[in-house]
């Protein structure tokens, strides 16, 4: 008996790791490392090859590089044979779309030899793998649970999204921004419907319908209260009860982090709220926000405050966001500017409030010192810019979305859906935004093919967003692999007698 062991574990030893299924459980989990580089595969020579996911994409469903087409490899479009007519969609791949099924030894050993099923000899490009049977196994393993099934919040025929909104936050924006969502959803579903119609009589909207791309849509509004230490289990709480696939839009201040953070524990794709806050972590991948925040505007003023030889600063917060505060005085001091007292009259003024309480402030203490107005998330009209102006002696102006004449022209959209629609437009930057960030998904949604995976939708972002009409007031709006910062820069617009002078400035 004990060499009728020895014998099969020797002959275990020697299996692929797909046939001695005990000997070698296949880990996913590791598989996915592999995938996404952070376990470093070879080539056949020996050398660290790229990440699986730098070509194939965290989707699996790969890209194009001019003339170079990268091959989607989610399980169900690389463990099932291709029938002809997929080639149909993509003519320009029908090369790859058409070919038999793998299995885990065919990968296994396509990826050792860029050998194919049938034959075909790969592009140089793909990488000949030294792997073992374990590497292949958990490989095999993790492609095959991509796309494999739908997401929480997405079902035969609806998407079920939410919309965000924390505590302090304006009451007349945040009204701007729902009642935003909620026309655009309306309108949005009954298009939706009328494709239902349509798609019995044109053979593209048939397709496309296969595809479930008109799925209506389910917005959630979800109003996180008290601390921002409890919003985690508040996010937790609402997904468990009523499970959602997106969160678009969303308004809130200088405290965002615990909402990104759950959109990476969920990966769920959050996509384009109006905050000040920060920039995500890097790596982060599931939250794309418009601006780098108060933190990178705060980098500016500083670069200008060193500039013309400011020393000190005193920043003068929002009562209702201390977070701002907070953030906009470490990174002041973080390059080398000294926090003075509030009467300190030979230090420099960086001025964190919203508009309205801004020119307030102005005119009651016409201040003689330098004034740095960062305006975050809030647009600056043409009115609005030269009572700025009159009121401040000198000093500069940070502002992260168009402003002044060009600001208006941008918005001249955003003012026409919203007095159809029958909506005020007295808050248009936040309507203007709200519409770009569903607009943005939808337009992602319609462009999916086999999946509608989160990582999928910001792949197409990638490539897509800049392509969009550009309703918000924020602008040059682009993303390339892995960004997730929209706009790159900011307006500097130095406070001049003709008026402001603006400049843009690149943020990092």
């Amino acid at each position: 008996m004990a060499g009728l062991r020895w014998r099969r574990i020797a002959l275990a030893a020697v299996l692929p790791g797909w046939i001695a299924g005990v000997a070698l459980a296949a880990d996913a989990d590791r598989g996915r490392a592999l995938y996404e580089g952070r376990e470093v595969l070879r080539t056949a020579a020996g050398q660290a090859a790229r990440a699986c996911a730098d070509c194939h994409r965290p989707s699996g469903m790969g890209t194009f590089e001019g003339r170079l087409a990268v091959a989607p490899i989610t399980g169900p479009t690389l463990f099932q044979a291709y029938d002809p007519d997929v080639a149909h969609f993509f003519p320009p791949s029908a090369q790859y779309r058409v070919r038999p099924a793998y299995d885990e030894a065919k990968l296994a050993a396509l990826l050792r030899s860029g050998v194919a099923p049938d034959g075909k000899v790969l592009n140089p490009a793909m990488p000949r793998y030294l792997l073992d049977d374990a590497q292949a196994a958990d490989l095999a393993a993790h492609l095959r649970r991509l796309s494999a099934q739908a997401p929480p919040g997405i079902d035969a025929d609806t998407v079920h999204l939410a919309t965000v909104t924390v505590p302090g936050v304006d009451p007349a924006r945040r009204e701007a921004m729902l009642s935003t969502l909620r026309r655009f959803v309306e309108q949005k579903n009954g298009q939706s419907r009328h494709e239902v119609r349509r798609a019995e009589l044109s053979l593209r909207t048939r397709e496309m319908a296969k595809d479930r791309k008109y799925r209506v849509w389910d917005l959630q509004h979800w109003q996180l209260e008290g601390d921002a230490s409890t919003w985690a289990a508040q996010l937790e709480e609402l997904q468990a009860r009523r499970p959602v696939f997106a969160l678009i839009g969303g308004l809130g201040r200088s405290e965002w982090a615990p909402v990104d953070r759950f959109c990476e524990r969920h990966r769920l794709l959050c996509l384009l709220p109006l905050v000040d806050a920060p920039a995500p972590n890097e790596g982060d991948r599931y939250s794309v926000h418009f601006h780098a925040g108060l933190g990178a505007d705060a980098r500016l003023a500083a670069s200008l405050l060193r500039g013309h030889g400011a020393s000190s600063f005193v920043v003068r917060g929002d009562p209702d966001d201390p977070a701002g505060a907070r953030l906009v005085s470490q990174t002041l001091s973080g390059a080398g500017l000294r926090a003075a007292s509030p009467g300190d009259a030979g230090a420099d003024i960086v001025s964190l409030l919203p508009p309205a309480a801004h020119v307030a402030w102005l005119r009651a203490s016409r201040p003689q010192q330098r004034v740095v107005w960062l305006a975050g998330a809030h647009a600056l009209g043409a009115a609005q810019a030269a009572e700025i102006t009159a009121l401040t002696r000198s000093g500069w102006v940070v502002s992260p979305m168009q402003t002044g004449a060009d600001l208006e022209r941008q918005l001249r959209r955003a003012r026409a859906w919203a007095r159809a629609n029958g909506l005020p437009d007295t808050q248009l930057d936040v309507t203007a935004s709200t519409m770009l960030s569903a607009a943005t998904l939808g337009e992602a949604m319609t462009h999916a093919d086999f999946g509608f995976t989160p990582e999928y939708l910001l792949e197409l972002l990638e490539h897509g967003l800049e392509n969009m009409f550009p309703t918000s007031p924020y602008p040059r709006l682009s993303l390339g692999p892995g960004q997730r910062i929209a706009s790159k820069g900011s307006w500097v617009g130095e406070i001049r007698p003709a008026g402001l002078a603006w400049q843009w400035q690149g943020t990092r």
